[in-house]
C-alpha cells in the first residue's frame, strides 16, 4: 500500500461505477444501496462491474482512495513544509482539505460509519489515516528541532489526536446540523488553531 495517498487514474468503467457511487450516496445511505443500483446508474453490465470490483465493500474502498489522493494533495503545503510561514501553509492546507472533503463529504462520512463494522475498510482507513499521522509527526518533529515549537507530548501521539480529531471533525460538519457549526466552511479557522496550538503551541495567525 505505498501508493495509498496518490492520486490514481482510472479506466472508464472503473470511473463510471465510482461516480455512480457517489451519486447515489447522496441520495441514500450504504445500506440501502446494492451492486444492482450501481450498476444501473453506471450503465455497464454485471460482467464489467465485476471485473473490476468483488463487492459494494471494494467500490467505496476505490472511491476512498480516490478522495484520499485528491487531499494529499490539498494538504501538500502543510506536510511539505514548502511554505516559510507555517501558518500560511496550514490555512491554505485546511481550505484545500475542507473543499475535497465537501466534494466528496457522502463518501467519507459512509467510510467513517462503515469501517467500524467492516474489517476491510478498517484496515483501509487506518492505513491511511497513518500516513497523515506520520507526516504531522514529522513536521512537528522539524518544528522542535528548529526552536518554532516547545517540547511537548510525543510527536506521534500528538499528531494522532490531531488527525484523529480532525477526521470526527470533517465527518460531522460534511453531515451538517452539527452544534456550533452552521456549515462546514465554519470549521477552516477552529482547525487552523487548532493545528498552530497543537503543533508551534501558538494562536493562529501568530505563528512566524
Amino acid at each position: 500500500m505505498s501508493n495509498l495517498l496518490e492520486q490514481p487514474s482510472y479506466p472508464r468503467t472503473q470511473l463510471a461505477v465510482l461516480d455512480a457511487t457517489e451519486r447515489l450516496l447522496a441520495q441514500r445511505p450504504f445500506s440501502e444501496l446494492s451492486v444492482n443500483d450501481i450498476i444501473d446508474e453506471a450503465g455497464i453490465s454485471r460482467t464489467s462491474f465485476y471485473a473490476h470490483f468483488d463487492s459494494r465493500t471494494a467500490v467505496i474502498a476505490e472511491c476512498l482512495r480516490r478522495v484520499m489522493g485528491e487531499i494529499a494533495v490539498a494538504v501538500d503545503p502543510f506536510l511539505a513544509e514548502s511554505e516559510t510561514d507555517p501558518d500560511v501553509a496550514i490555512r491554505a492546507s485546511i481550505r484545500r482539505w475542507v473543499a475535497a472533503a465537501s466534494e466528496h463529504g457522502t463518501v467519507l462520512r459512509t467510510v467513517s460509519e462503515q469501517w467500524p463494522h467492516d474489517e476491510r475498510l478498517r484496515e483501509l482507513w487506518f492505513s491511511i489515516m497513518a500516513r497523515f499521522v506520520a507526516g504531522t509527526a514529522r513536521v512537528i518533529r522539524t518544528a522542535r528541532a528548529g526552536g518554532q515549537a516547545p517540547n511537548g507530548a510525543d510527536e506521534e501521539r500528538l499528531s494522532a489526536c490531531l488527525m484523529w480529531g480532525y477526521e470526527r471533525v470533517l465527518q460531522v460538519a460534511t453531515a451538517g446540523d452539527a452544534a456550533g457549526l452552521p456549515d462546514i466552511d465554519a470549521i477552516v479557522e477552529p482547525l487552523a488553531q487548532m493545528m498552530t496550538g497543537g503543533v508551534y503551541g501558538l494562536p493562529a495567525s501568530a505563528v512566524r
